[in-house]
């Protein structure tokens, strides 16, 4: 899979791709409005070009406010990252060319008030899956936000996914009604560990 070309996709008007898109980052406005005031930190697993968070913040009133990390292996796609943080000004924007599996790209960053896991749940078996969703309750603070995607190909994993998470301590705050293709979740996590 070439994954800076796939990035394209976001790019066809009203692709599902591109409905998910404005989905997530809707999600993502809210989690920053109701965090506390002050600094914010987010981290983006398997982030791609960072079309998500990027697409929010320079219009944000909290925009400011975030220092984010942007993991994803392709460097490509870390730099079309990268330069769009430049351009928006995003100067606590940092895009990584690493592995997101390995939770040492994430240190001095988390627990974050943002987890970001777009994309990832339909490239993944399901042990990876419920691996990852271990791996929020190190990553994700206390009352902090975790937004994610997953498709709709058989076997819906969403009623799974959405599971998992409340297994952990989570609460499913949000997830979308069934689209053809795609569902976005949010889960907030405990508010003591």
């Amino acid at each position: 899979m070439d994954w800076q070309q796939w990035q394209d996709r976001y790019d066809t008007a009203d692709s599902p791709l591109a409905r998910r898109l404005v989905t997530v980052q809707e999600r993502i406005r809210l989690a920053l409005e109701d965090c506390p005031l002050g600094p914010l930190q987010v981290v983006s697993l398997c982030a791609g070009q960072g079309r998500d968070l990027l697409g929010v913040l320079p219009g944000h009133p909290r925009g400011q406010d975030v220092s984010a990390r942007l993991v994803e292996l392709d460097p490509r796609n870390v730099e079309a990252a990268a330069e769009a943080a430049r351009s928006a000004e995003l100067h606590s924007i940092e895009a990584t060319a690493a592995d997101a599996a390995l939770l040492e790209h994430y240190d001095g960053m988390v627990p974050a008030d943002v987890v970001l896991i777009c994309g990832v749940f339909g490239n993944i078996v399901d042990r990876e899956i419920e691996r990852t969703i271990d791996a929020c309750t190190q990553l994700c603070k206390a009352g902090g936000r975790v937004i994610w995607t997953r498709n709709r190909k058989t076997p819906d994993r969403v009623p799974l996914i959405c599971e998992w998470f409340e297994e952990r301590g989570f609460d499913r705050e949000w997830v979308t009604e069934p689209f053809p293709t795609w569902r976005v979740g949010a889960a907030v996590g405990l508010t003591t560990w």
